[in-house]
């Protein structure tokens, strides 16, 4: 397998395994890149259901269960080997920290060190059980601008540890927010002309993108400013198991109805529900998470004079939702458009002749942000 792995390399060949571990469900993406060649091509999709309670808050609490479920999963997707540059992603929503900082240059301090003590120096990110790491966004006249980010370091350690038992190195462990605004990037990106993973010069320098994601234990909204990250904030409520609960209740169905009836199933209709009080409590939800994403919305453009985001794009499982994406656009008055992963890559749907390409664009946009990052 290394072998095989080595001639690859030679060739300017390379293989990114990307995989997003949540709590509820593992899902894998492989991509294939070639030099001088932007787009990858895709090569293999696969996911697996989490058992409840082996990961906590990105906190592996069953070792065994989820070593099986990961080498089943990666089995499947890599019959041939499981050769190929490893990317995890940990969720934004689940103890880690982000920020923007202004550090200042100084004679003789190396740049690294002066941006992770500046960063230690400010609450929470100096609690000592954090593990840093940065990015710098701009070297302006006034200073340098960077991004930082803390994880509580029994978490990495656990996840690192993991694929060390199963003889897999980790290339990178990424934020699943940072992730999203690399699959938005890509999927812009001209399929007919070369990608240098900068902003396009034809964007608006001021340009703003919501990528809001509706996971199904946690939603949030990152905010994207000229192509690159700038914030994110929870949607507290906002889940799709949160929306479940709040249509089971008042319309008095299981959570599966729910479920189905948020999805645009049939089964609800046949049921006998009167389906004006349907209406009238999707639109309530509805209004709820509408009126989360407003304040997400207020918040971003009142710092630092941002201009409103532009455009909303709706990933993750609850991009699904029957009619959610149309209601957002007509009550916040922005372009609101599910994020399609699929345009980043080259793919032969011969490969994969039983594809749902509509429910697989939220299952495996993560996984597949993951994926088109090259060593």
């Amino acid at each position: 397998m290394q072998l095989r792995h080595l001639i690859s390399r030679i060739r300017g060949e390379s293989k990114t395994v990307g995989l997003d571990i949540g709590h509820r469900m593992a899902k894998v993406a492989v991509v294939g890149h070639k030099q001088g060649e932007e787009r990858g091509v895709l090569l293999a999709l696969e996911h697996d259901i989490i058992p409840e309670g082996v990961i906590v808050d990105n906190e592996i609490r069953n070792v065994s269960v989820l070593m099986d479920k990961i080498y089943s999963l990666l089995s499947r997707a890599m019959p041939g080997g499981l050769d190929g540059d490893y990317v995890i992603s940990v969720n934004w929503t689940s103890g880690i920290l982000c920020d923007r900082i202004l550090v200042k240059p100084l004679p003789k301090v190396p740049e690294n060190e002066l941006i992770l003590q500046t960063a230690m120096g400010k609450s929470p990110f100096d609690d000592a059980g954090n593990i840093l790491d940065y990015s710098i966004m701009e070297r302006r006249e006034d200073g340098i601008e960077a991004m930082i980010v803390a994880a509580k370091k029994e978490g990495l350690i656990s996840w690192i540890n993991l694929f060390q038992a199963l003889n897999i190195k980790l290339f990178a462990i990424d934020v699943d927010a940072f992730v999203l605004g690399n699959a938005y990037a890509f999927s812009k990106m001209p399929s007919d002309t070369s990608y240098s993973g900068l902003p396009h010069a034809d964007d608006d320098e001021d340009e703003s993108i919501l990528l809001l994601n509706i996971g199904y234990s946690k939603s949030y909204a990152a905010f994207l400013r000229n192509g690159y990250f700038t914030t994110a904030r929870s949607i507290l409520g906002g889940s799709v198991r949160d929306l479940q609960e709040q249509m089971s209740g008042p319309l008095n169905i299981s959570f599966d109805k729910s479920a189905e009836l948020l999805m645009g199933g049939n089964g609800v209709r046949e049921s006998g529900l009167d389906q004006s009080k349907v209406k009238s409590v999707m639109e309530f939800v509805f209004e709820e998470i509408a009126m989360k994403v407003d304040t997400a919305l207020r918040y971003f453009s009142s710092s630092d004079n941002y201009r409103k985001p532009s455009k909303i794009m709706v990933a993750g499982g609850g991009s699904n939702i029957t009619g959610l994406t149309q209601f957002l656009a007509n009550r916040l008055s922005l372009e609101a458009v599910r994020l399609n992963p699929f345009k980043a890559v080259q793919v032969d749907k011969n490969r994969f002749p039983k594809m749902d390409w509509n429910s697989a664009a939220n299952i495996y946009t993560v996984a597949l942000g993951l994926a088109l990052r090259r060593f």
